[in-house]
């Protein structure tokens, strides 16, 4: 079938985050994840794929209108005819639930209309001969359910799957792709007792310094995990202590670890270990150390794709995903491809049939090289996946086989040639002096900066997830540059932009939100 006789997509967008909502109630902004993907599912469907998008949020987009024109305007999209291609549906509920929940909420009459919206425009689509999907974040088995029921396709895992996500199994699945790993657990422990005779084992293999991490694919970003450094806490426990004391010395010494979600006390720690059970790895510490990242996808003909790569941006001890670089270091860029390749083929060979998955390594110096560590799999789409999405929507393109984005361009000396773009990305530009700022301020100072998107170069910064602002301070960006030095200074700048505007007098202006 050619590009031109295939059908037109339609895709309804419930981008659900369904970790632990207690985890979500503690994150930033969480309510507002959902909103993440809005702009690349504009870009994307809309102005590449001449498709219809039904997105669904909750709470609400806030100045809706301002934020789609300023997605549609990026491409020079006609905002009158891509315009009627759009369209919000919203829930006025900021509460921590999932998203799903609050769609399929059969006692809220809101949730209902939402609903009804949905099947309106799927059937009108379907008349249409429209490749109709409902698209999320991450396998969900209330969505799965959902989709049946509209018959329409997902896009994710199926949930009966998410297991493959849990760190012991991840762990495994390394193991026999071949893929190295820290030194850690065989086997999950779920007693205090039990995770104080894994951190014997670890002091007795000479490992001083740990990280506790809970075996729950819930637990996300980086919030499961504890830090444990012997040195600093008990410097004189050592490993020729007979079994017993130094598991009874080490039962003293655990509740002294460094959680990295710092609103849960030990003894909240110890109750979710006993419920999900944990693993124990080496913490390893190094000068050199960098969170490369790979993201796959398992794709409808069952064959593992690569998407894209990612040196992370982390804060916590290193522990959580604030931002990224693409691409990651063409140091180990190949390695990382071949390794991700590798782990979707396992998981392909487990029955995942479709959808997103993401895997993150340690990278360390070795001598002349580097080494990579299996750290993590992500059964799901993943935090880099909108400002990735987002770019290659406005480049038009794809990744080269070793991981790159190329544009069409002047070469330096003259006549066609290929230029490179890469980005910085990250959802986390917090301040509280930017509460109060509306998407609408953030869209006119940035499109009226020299920051600005410029299509002609292929540069300039692109904001996203914007509706938090208002609330919490916080906003994201991706900041496309032709090398990373570029797209570093365009992050600083837009940083230097939002102070400005955050010092410019203003009124404040409500929400205007429920907590259902």
């Amino acid at each position: 079938m050619t590009a031109a006789s295939r059908p037109r997509p339609a895709h309804v967008h419930i981008q659900s985050r369904e970790c632990d909502p207690e985890i979500l109630k503690r994150l930033a902004g969480a309510a507002y994840f959902p909103e993440r993907l809005l702009g690349s599912a504009i870009i994307d469907t809309v102005c590449r794929s001449d498709g219809d998008l039904l997105y669904v949020a909750a709470p609400r987009v806030l100045d809706a209108d301002e934020q789609v024109g300023y997605y549609l305007g990026l491409l020079g999209a006609d905002c009158g005819e891509a315009r009627g291609r759009v369209r919000i549906v919203s829930l006025d509920d900021a509460g921590s639930r999932w998203l799903s929940e609050k769609v399929l909420d059969a006692e809220n009459p809101q949730a209902a209309q939402v609903r009804a919206a949905i099947r309106a425009f799927l059937n009108d689509r379907q008349r249409a001969g429209a490749d109709v999907r409902l698209c999320y974040f991450e396998p969900s088995a209330p969505l799965e359910r959902y989709a049946r029921e509209l018959g329409v396709p997902g896009d994710q895992p199926h949930s009966s799957h998410i297991p493959l996500g849990s760190k012991h199994t991840g762990r495994r699945i390394f193991a026999e792709v071949g893929v190295p790993v820290p030194d850690g657990s065989p086997a999950p422990c779920d007693t205090l007792h039990g995770l104080a005779e894994e951190v014997a084992r670890m002091v007795r293999a000479g490992h001083r310094t740990v990280v506790i991490k809970l075996d729950d694919p819930a637990s996300g970003a980086g919030l499961g995990n504890a830090l444990l450094d012997l040195d600093d806490v008990e410097p004189s426990l050592g490993a020729d202590a007979d079994d017993a004391t130094l598991v009874r010395r080490l039962l003293d010494v655990l509740p002294r670890a460094t959680l990295v979600d710092t609103n849960i006390t030990w003894d909240d720690y110890v109750r979710t270990l006993e419920r999900t059970g944990a693993v124990v790895e080496e913490w390893i510490q190094d000068d050199t150390l960098r969170s490369p990242s790979f993201q796959g996808r398992i794709t409808d003909a069952a064959e593992a794709e690569a998407v894209s790569t990612h040196d992370q941006v982390l804060a916590n001890h290193g522990q959580s995903y604030v931002g990224c670089r693409f691409p990651a270091s063409a140091e180990y860029r190949h390695t990382l491809i071949d390794y991700g390749l590798r782990i979707g083929r396992a998981l392909r060979d487990r029955g995942v049939e479709r959808g997103d998955y993401g895997v993150d390594f340690l990278a360390r110096r070795t001598g002349d090289s580097w080494q990579l560590l299996g750290c993590e799999i992500n059964l799901r789409s993943t935090g880099t996946k909108h400002a990735f999405g987002m770019v290659t929507g406005l480049l038009g393109t794809r990744t080269t086989p070793d991981g790159r984005l190329v544009v069409s361009g002047p070469a330096p000396h003259g006549g066609p040639g290929e230029q490179e773009r890469v980005y910085e990305a990250s959802d986390s530009i917090m301040d509280p002096r930017y509460k109060g700022l509306r998407p609408a301020q953030l869209i006119r100072a940035v499109t009226r900066s020299p920051l600005a998107w410029d299509p002609e170069r292929a540069t300039g910064v692109v904001l996203h997830m914007m509706s938090p602002t208002a609330e919490v301070g916080k906003f994201g960006a991706v900041c496309i540059g032709a090398d990373q030095t570029e797209a570093a200074s365009l992050m600083r700048k837009l940083r230097e932009l939002a102070d400005s505007l955050a010092a410019e007098p203003r009124q404040g202006l409500p929400v205007g939100r429920s907590r259902r």
